[in-house]
């Protein structure tokens, strides 16, 4: 099997190629980035001395660049190239409709053309928010309420028509809330375990009880290794865990875990229109692969923590000025 990985240097898709790599030796993973801020080739660096992982610099709007790399025999692309981050979607939209839609598209287009299939990693956000009580399905409509979450919705919407009307082979999965290394801290996990070992105070938007559902990333690399193997043309799938917490219990657990005082917690001004909950029923997927994931929240939520804590070399080194001055900019003085 020959795959390509699109976003392979950024959170999940690092993650990916270090867990197929190791557990699918008989692949062979190209890896396409445009590496932007949130994406580091030195992620992925180690593995690119054997014999099954390659890297292409490329940005999956150009359309000569994706025909080129599909030109390798690639079988299968596995989608997760984005622009993910909320906060900067409200701030400039324009990056997320780019990549995010356009971008989809451009991947599609490609695809149809050389005749191979298309995994694509979504969200849980394109349901909008999910009541108290209940889980959105797959067959929930889609209401996104951010231009991340609407930008990702249109390319999930492209990629249903095409496979309506041109018999595309593509699917979709819709996760969860991920935590694992890796992850550019932007994020409110690395971000709050950064700045807390280091005694400095974090955000928390509005009165944190806003609630998500996570998944340990291992735990989406695994499903995403199912998916690959059962690929099924025109299915979509929600991605889910049972683990759900609100932020500012999350915030609680991070400085439990680091060993620091409450005191470092600093509510500030919400961000506008922010969804209350998210949560999935994932139980099609389990039920038609047969996966479930291995690590509670406390485990996962532990394993992270450690990471981020015995690689503070990796943390330092995604602190640019662009980084300090986003964080100025976003929440002010703390």
């Amino acid at each position: 099997m020959n795959l390509l990985i699109t976003g392979g240097c950024g959170f999940l898709g690092t993650n990916l190629v270090r867990y197929l790599s190791t557990n699918r030796p008989e692949y062979h993973l190209t890896i396409f980035d445009l590496l932007t801020y949130a994406g580091s080739k030195s992620n992925i660096k180690h593995l690119l001395s054997g014999k099954n992982v390659s890297f292409v610099e490329g940005d999956i709007c150009d359309r000569d660049q994706l025909t080129a790399v599909l030109e390798y025999g690639i079988d299968m692309v596995v989608n997760l190239a984005a622009e993910t981050h909320v906060d900067r979607s409200i701030a400039s939209p324009e990056e997320f409709v780019r990549t995010n839609v356009f971008g989809a598209q451009v991947l599609l287009d490609c695809c149809r053309k050389k005749s191979v299939s298309l995994l694509h990693i979504s969200t849980d956000e394109v349901y909008g928010p999910t009541p108290d009580g209940d889980l959105f399905s797959e067959d929930t409509p889609l209401r996104p309420t951010s231009p991340y979450a609407a930008s990702k919705a249109s390319g999930d919407l492209l990629i249903i028509a095409a496979h309506t009307v041109y018999e595309q082979p593509a699917m979709i999965v819709r996760p969860v809330n991920n935590l694992g290394p890796y992850q550019y801290p932007e994020k409110l996990i690395p971000l709050f375990v950064d700045r807390l070992s280091r005694g400095l105070p974090v955000p928390v938007y509005g009165d944190g009880m806003q609630k998500r559902m996570w998944l340990f990333v291992e735990d989406f690399c695994s499903a995403i290794d199912f998916a690959i193997d059962g690929f099924t043309p025109g299915e979509c799938f929600n991605l889910a865990s049972k683990f759900e917490s609100t932020n500012i219990d999350l915030t609680r657990n991070l400085t439990s875990i680091i060993g620091c005082k409450n005191d470092l917690i600093r509510f500030v001004d919400d961000r506008p229109a922010h969804d209350r909950r998210y949560a999935l029923d994932g139980s099609r997927f389990m039920n038609r692969f047969g996966w479930l994931p291995r690590y509670s929240f406390d485990r996962a939520l532990e394993k992270t923590v450690k990471w981020y804590l015995d690689n503070q070399d990796w943390l330092k080194s995604r602190r640019t000025k662009e980084y300090d001055e986003y964080f100025d900019r976003q929440y002010g003085a703390l």
